[in-house]
């Protein structure tokens, strides 16, 4: 199903994590600081749970139960909470999906 390692899955994430922890350090120097600490630690705690769970039961099995919860979420998500969180299980499905960012080149 999977193609990615479980170490190469586990590396992604706790890089996610490292910029969600930041964002919650750099959220206070934006306008609305409560928002943007509460969006980061919403994140936050999904990438911790989802690197549990690549522990705990391989890649396969979390990409099963990060669709259900993903899934669970509502369709249009308009907290902090819920924002962060659906960010969070996008980012993890391009990390296992392979997609990268369009090399965008601004011509002046």
């Amino acid at each position: 199903m999977i193609e990615l390692g479980e170490a190469d899955v586990l590396r992604a994430l706790k890089r996610c994590l490292c910029l969600a922890k930041q964002d919650t350090v750099f959220g206070k120097y934006l306008g609305d600081a409560a928002y943007w600490r509460n969006y980061a630690l919403a994140r936050y705690s999904v990438y911790r749970w989802l690197h549990e769970q690549v522990q705990k039961n391989g890649v396969n099995q979390t990409y099963l139960l990060a669709s259900q919860r993903y899934a669970d979420l509502p369709l249009f998500v308009s907290d902090t909470q819920g924002r962060g969180e659906r960010e969070a299980l996008e980012a993890f499905f391009q990390v296992l999906e392979g997609e990268r960012p369009i090399n965008a080149k601004i011509k002046a």
